[in-house]
């Protein structure tokens, strides 16, 4: 009896041993078992009203890395349309002030003329 109890016991040990030396197999991959993610476009209030859902130990992972990498493409996107508005806005202000000064470069002109007319 106590011949099998020792070999039981060390069967156990050495599977133990392979298991934790990684030569077990691998557990299988876990698919996320939450419905995806429909944020759409992303406003300040979609970030503020955001609950992802939590697992046995606070909020998934998953879920919450996911929402997270959205919000944070979104607030990508709109500051590279934000600072692209902010150009072609300076541009068109430029070509405003360019446009007024050649207006009141000829408006000159053309007073200076009729003064000096006949």
């Amino acid at each position: 009896m106590p011949v099998v109890l020792l070999l039981a016991v060390v069967a156990i040990l050495v599977g133990v041993f392979f298991a934790a030396s990684g030569r077990g197999g691998e557990l299988a991959t876990e698919h996320g078992d939450y419905a995806p993610l429909d944020l759409g476009p992303v406003t300040g209030a979609d970030i503020a009203l955001l609950q992802p859902p939590t697992s046995l130990w606070g909020y998934n992972m998953h879920v919450t890395d996911e929402a997270l990498d959205r919000i944070a493409r979104a607030m990508r996107d709109r500051d590279v349309m934000i600072a692209r508005l902010q150009r072609q806005l300076a541009e068109l202000q430029e070509q405003q002030q360019h446009g007024a000064q050649g207006k009141l470069e000829e408006a000159e002109g053309a007073a200076g003329a009729a003064e000096e007319g006949p």
